[in-house]
């Protein structure tokens, strides 16, 4: 009877030293795969990190270009996803019933326009925004608020159908896609001039829709 309580104490004895060995490799091996994640985390976060640098510094560079253009301070181009959106299409040539960046026309800008900025579905053409229940008209340039629409005839009639729409921006200027050609000869997505005397020959109304305000 001795006897056999000494072997089953040996053979605990054995079993507790061969599984006790095996545990610092299992910690080892478990602290291990702790510091990967850990430098995992580490690499995701120093990503993270240059990537609001580099959103920074592409915000800031918007800021300053169409602040310079539009004549006003850095700080007053606070709507970064306009203007962003304006960066990337500049200089696209203008074509009539065009809607990609090989050619676009004045109303399918505007409609991109709001559906990439404002979240919002307008109309197809020029006189269809102007005309829609949802846009409220008014011919002061000093109520203009950046989004309002401006819309345009050859005769600056109101009896006239609308044949040209752009954006309003501040202090002035819009972005349209306009067959006009500037000075350098290119015609397309630029800003303009609203108190420029074509357009003000041209100009009928101003339209707010309520995505804007």
């Amino acid at each position: 009877m001795k006897l056999h309580i000494l072997s089953v104490f040996l053979l605990s004895l054995l079993f507790v030293n061969c599984g006790g060995s095996k545990l610092p490799d299992f910690l080892e091996a478990e602290a291990e795969a702790q510091k990967k994640l850990e430098e995992a985390k580490a690499a995701q976060d120093k990503i993270a990190e240059l990537n609001g640098e580099k959103s920074a510094l592409e915000d800031a560079y918007v800021q300053k270009k169409y602040s310079d253009i539009i004549g006003t301070a850095p700080e007053n181009i606070e709507n970064i996803k306009l203007y962003q959106f304006i960066d990337s299409w500049m200089e696209t040539p203008y074509l009539m019933g065009g809607e990609n960046r090989k050619g676009i026309d004045c109303s399918f800008f505007s409609q991109f326009l709001y559906h990439d900025v404002y979240d919002s579905l307008i109309e197809r053409t020029a006189e269809k925004q102007y005309s829609a229940k949802s846009t409220a008209k008014f011919t002061g340039l000093e109520y203009l608020e950046e989004g309002d629409l401006l819309f345009f005839n050859l005769t600056g009639s109101v009896y006239a159908p609308i044949t040209h729409v752009g954006v309003y921006l501040q202090n002035g200027k819009f972005v349209h896609s306009t067959s006009r050609r500037t000075p350098k000869g290119n015609n397309g997505v630029q800003i303009g001039n609203i108190y420029d005397r074509h357009w003000q020959r041209l100009f009928v109304a101003a339209g707010r829709k309520a995505t804007t305000n």
